[in-house]
């Protein structure tokens, strides 16, 4: 079975968090949403709108591209 877009996409921004050593607090204040809708994208229980994908990747210091690269 196929793993859906808004999984890859919070596996992703998860990832990328980790790796940058940020929180999932300190990381939805930087995007400015709240720390509960981070865990859902990076749950994957939510799609984000393309202006929050565009602040996470803004927050992760990437452009958009890098972070939707190979999803």
């Amino acid at each position: 079975m196929a793993i859906s877009f808004p999984v890859r996409l919070g596996r992703q921004i998860s990832n990328l968090r980790e790796k940058r050593g940020l929180s999932q607090t300190l990381l939805a204040d930087m995007a400015q949403i709240g720390r509960a809708h981070l865990s859902q994208i990076e749950n994957g229980a939510v799609a984000p709108r393309i202006d929050t994908i565009h602040a996470l990747a803004q927050a992760l210091e990437i452009t958009l591209e890098e972070l939707l690269r190979g999803l």
